[in-house]
């Protein structure tokens, strides 16, 4: 931090100072990225698999020498793309944030925040603001055994009925875990071969491709957690999770079903829960998907938005295409938490609404294997 105060000399009075690097991430931009969020996704290694760092810009907020706001983003088509995502940001942040773009970059004619949590969108800018994510997060606290004490009294019983069976049943079973680049490759090919196992046993695709996959080993060589289940000396349960800060982040938790009736997954995902923080974790983020074993481990769920600003009324008509995707696309995520709610109902809408999501979704299988021919 002192060495961004000596490059800056940033000022000491009440006044915002903003400072913008164009077409540079500076080397201090890592570590003050983590300082100041503690997240994954606003994060340089992230930002440099996702995206890539290539004439990518660096924006700074400063107040009496504290640094307030660090944004990383890159202008393309008339488009600013904001890289820091899943963070919180306040109305003025965007409302400033906006501003100095389109001021400083005559081309710029929206801007473009995804997966942010903000109250609502600024009323500065024709604007739209849409649900995109969730992410369930976990408030940790200081010891494992408080942790579980806070857990329902029926989650508490199911970890110890579950442990017990496989501590006497499974006298091959280890649980382990390894941090960065001490982590087996092998093992983390093995979580992914689980996770892909499992997603086909429900006629679903993996989003773990083999991109996906290297994204995956690169991330957790600098700041990876990864937690397995072994019987044997076999992986049969995984967690991948990645550590930015004291908060965790977890990308992939698998088993095989093989090991349904000792609950492996349930296990695993308690186990790592506990050893995140024996490591001194203050959150742990489950990320996007609403499930019931991340409410029964207390996660609580925390919307993320999209949100767009544009320049003025006629930059939404030159982007009418962007626009009318982004309605689009949200209105289909819409669909999709509706149909999820409907199937926890028991009703003839609910089954008919069903029936034509799985009709659909079967249509677009035999589509994608016809094209694959």
């Amino acid at each position: 931090m002192s060495a961004i105060i000596d490059n800056l000399q940033a000022t000491h009075s009440d006044t915002p100072d903003v400072r913008c690097w164009h077409g540079q991430v500076p080397d201090w931009v890592g570590p003050a990225l983590e300082r100041l969020y503690g997240n994954l996704f606003s994060s340089l290694p992230q930002f440099r698999l996702s995206r890539g760092l290539e004439g990518a810009h660096t924006y700074a907020v400063y107040r009496r020498g504290e640094l307030l706001t660090l944004f990383v983003f890159g202008l393309r088509d008339g488009e600013v793309e904001l890289y820091n995502e899943v963070i919180s940001l306040r109305e003025d942040e965007i409302v400033d944030f906006a501003r100095f773009v389109f001021a400083e970059f005559p081309a710029a004619q929206v801007v473009r925040l995804r997966a942010v949590q903000v109250a609502r969108a600024p009323r500065r800018f024709p604007s739209q603001q849409y649900d995109y994510l969730e992410d369930t997060i976990i408030t940790l606290p200081a010891g494992a055994a408080a942790y579980t004490e806070s857990l329902s009294k029926n989650t508490r019983r199911n970890v110890r009925r579950y442990s017990q069976a496989v501590t006497e049943e499974l006298p091959g079973f280890r649980f382990s875990v390894a941090l960065g680049a001490a982590a087996d490759p092998a093992q983390i090919d093995a979580v992914i071969a689980l996770n892909h196992a499992r997603m086909a046993a429900k006629n679903k695709q993996s989003i773990i491709d083999a991109a996906e996959a290297y994204r995956l080993q690169s991330l957790v060589r600098s700041c990876g957690l990864v937690a397995v289940v072994t019987i044997d000396g076999r992986v049969c349960a995984g967690a991948i999770s990645y550590r930015v800060g004291d908060n965790y982040f977890l990308i992939v938790l698998a088993h095989s079903p093989e090991y349904d009736r000792y609950s492996l997954g349930f296990l695993c995902c308690y186990w790592t829960i506990c050893a995140c923080i024996e490591r001194g974790g203050k959150e742990f983020h489950f990320l996007w998907g609403r499930y019931d074993y991340k409410r029964n481990f207390l996660g609580q769920l925390r919307r993320l938005d999209q949100l767009l600003l544009y320049r003025s009324q006629l930059a939404v008509a030159r982007h009418a295409r962007l626009a009318l995707r982004t309605w689009y696309r949200a209105q289909q995520r819409r669909a999709m938490l509706w149909l999820q709610q409907a199937k926890q109902q028991d009703g003839a809408a609910a089954r008919f609404a069903l029936g034509l999501y799985n009709l659909a979704r079967r249509w677009r299988q035999r589509r994608a294997r016809h094209s694959a021919l």
